[in-house]
């Protein structure tokens, strides 16, 4: 029962027997518990050496573990003037069936250096190119001097693209903070050339020169217009900072003799940015009146073309609509005089065309859409008076979430189409219409359809000077109300015969609850719609007579 602890004791007691320089020692230990030996040998000088360093260094406690009879030396490596001594330790297991006792020694991997007498490390010598006492191999900045830093931003002056700017260049446009007119964005991005960059730039007139039928945005502010010219619908697509995402290109085409146009809409899908146009073609197989569409890439290409939504033999379709969820899944609506609806997925794939109620409506058509879950609701029409109904259905037409069309009561309505819709990502949604020439009226639900709030708000008398009609206030197409966040974004409407000295209008943002968040003014917009889209950032794309103008934190 000794042997093992005796050997252990003489280790540690017996001095070193090979001390001398440029001499390198190897020793090689295995000890074993109780039933075993101890043998150390010094396979380089032949004679026998102990477990401790060869330099007098102390030796720590042993890891034992005494379940599995394992025994582990580690590595030393001690450095004195020229002489280094390495002593490797290796592993022995024994069977603890067979083992009572088991005693293990294990030296720790320690370095030790105590003289200089060694070649120093990379940064003790070496070339130094830039002549600042530094070697290459070390040089922070291999163009100047690293302890000359004017701004203090630990960046050598001579590699710092900033040197006299702590910040650098924060919006990475290639300026200086300290010289950067605007730290939100890019310098040279003015599209309007007003001198102020457009990040931070109130008001930005985009100078789209082209007509515009319709026009959306996304919530990076990616910008779509399309426009119908002899037979053929016109697509152009930027990007949210601006630059042309794909310049004007034919996305779909029409009869170009029909009377009503092509009455085209455009959504790009707020997260996905796929993009769908809908037009009106009278000319369209297999039947002779129908709503066709067209859904493009995130990248404007092309996945599917002139496909049928929506189709009769003979309909008014005027009054058709769509929207797009954030996703890329749309539906499209008409009514030439039953209500009818589709869904298109994001493969561009159209279901079967089917009815949503039929209230006898050939007038304003709206639907919107709950853009987060694909859910949303239609609405449509009779000609004046109390006569809007609505229906809410699942996404991707899935099924019905009302059982049957419902009437939302109103004071008054105007035709032909006198209101529109919106629906926020909670499933909450609002009806915006006008109930006389100086009166606008708001209606707020809760998700399960019970109304929250009424507000009624007076406006000036738009019509006055032609008796005060304010019918057609929303004949445009694509009045779907926008939101921000789960806020709505409504507006003052006026008709065609509004003159344009009196065309400033207000518009204002809601909570679901109908209260009332901020509000401004605006003389960019058109008759006959809300024309206003609002993207993540909160801008707010307002269409006037000579294009588009964006403007920051508005309403």
């Amino acid at each position: 029962m000794m042997r093992g602890r005796t050997s252990l004791l003489l280790s540690v007691l017996l001095p070193c027997v090979a001390c001398g320089d440029d001499t390198t020692a190897t020793t090689e230990s295995i000890s074993t518990t109780d039933a075993g030996t101890s043998t150390t040998d010094d396979a380089t000088t032949g004679a026998p050496t102990t477990e401790a360093p060869t330099t007098g260094a102390p030796t720590t406690s042993a890891v034992s573990d005494s379940e599995t009879g394992t025994t582990t030396t580690g590595e030393t490596t001690t450095t004195t003037g020229e002489t280094t001594t390495t002593t490797t330790g290796e592993t022995t297991t024994t069977d603890p069936s067979t083992t009572a006792e088991t005693s293990s020694s294990t030296t720790e991997d320690t370095t030790s250096t105590t003289d200089t007498g060694t070649t120093g490390g990379l940064c003790d010598d070496g070339p130094d190119g830039d002549g600042d006492g530094v070697p290459d191999a070390c040089d922070a900045c291999q163009d100047g001097d690293d302890a000359l830093d004017g701004d203090g931003d630990g960046i050598a002056d001579a590699c710092d693209v900033c040197p006299d700017d702590a910040a650098n260049d924060s919006d990475m446009d290639g300026v200086c903070d300290g010289v950067d007119l605007c730290l939100a964005g890019p310098d040279d991005v003015d599209v309007d050339d007003d001198g102020t960059p457009d990040a931070c730039d109130d008001e930005v007139d985009l100078g789209i020169d082209t007509p515009i039928d319709d026009y959306d945005v996304a919530a990076d502010g990616a910008l779509v217009v399309v426009r119908g010219d002899a037979g053929a619908l016109k697509v152009t697509c930027w990007n949210g900072d601006g630059t042309v995402r794909r310049p004007e290109f034919t996305a779909g085409s029409y009869d170009a003799g029909q009377g009503l146009g092509a009455k085209a809409e455009i959504h790009i899908a707020r997260e996905a940015q796929k993009v769908l146009v809908t037009w009106f073609d009278a000319g369209g197989n297999p039947a002779n009146h129908r709503i066709a569409y067209s859904l493009l890439s995130n990248e404007c290409q092309p996945i599917v073309t002139g496909e049928t939504a929506l189709a009769l033999a003979e309909g008014y379709f005027e009054f058709h609509n769509a929207a797009i969820d954030a996703a890329g899944n749309s539906v499209i609506t008409a009514s030439p005089n039953q209500t009818l609806i589709n869904f298109v997925d994001g493969d561009g794939l159209a279901g079967a065309q089917q009815e949503a109620f039929d209230i006898d409506a050939s007038y304003g058509d709206h639907v919107a859409v709950n853009q987060a879950t694909g859910e949303g609701i239609v609405a449509a029409q009779k000609h004046s008076g109390n006569g809007i109904y609505y229906r809410r259905f699942k996404a991707g037409g899935a099924g019905w979430i009302d059982a049957g069309p419902v009437q939302l009561p109103v004071n008054y309505h105007y035709w032909y189409d006198g209101y529109t819709v919106g629906m926020n990502d909670q499933s909450e949604f609002v009806f915006l219409w006008r109930s006389g020439g100086t009166t606008l009226d708001m209606r707020f639900f809760a998700a399960d359809g019970t109304d929250v709030a009424d507000v009624q708000r007076t406006t000036i008398d738009f019509e006055g000077w032609d008796g005060g009609h304010c019918y057609d206030s929303f004949r445009r197409r694509h009045q779907e109300v926008p939101v921000r966040g789960d806020d709505f974004v409504l507006g003052e409407v006026y008709n065609w015969i509004t003159p344009q000295q009196n065309r400033v209008v207000h518009h204002f943002a809601y909570t679901p609850l109908g209260e009332l968040l901020g509000e401004g003014e605006t003389d960019v917009n058109l008759d006959e719609g809300l024309t206003i889209r609002v993207d993540g950032a909160g801008r707010s794309f307002l269409r006037g007579p000579s294009g588009i103008v964006v403007r920051a934190d508005y309403p």
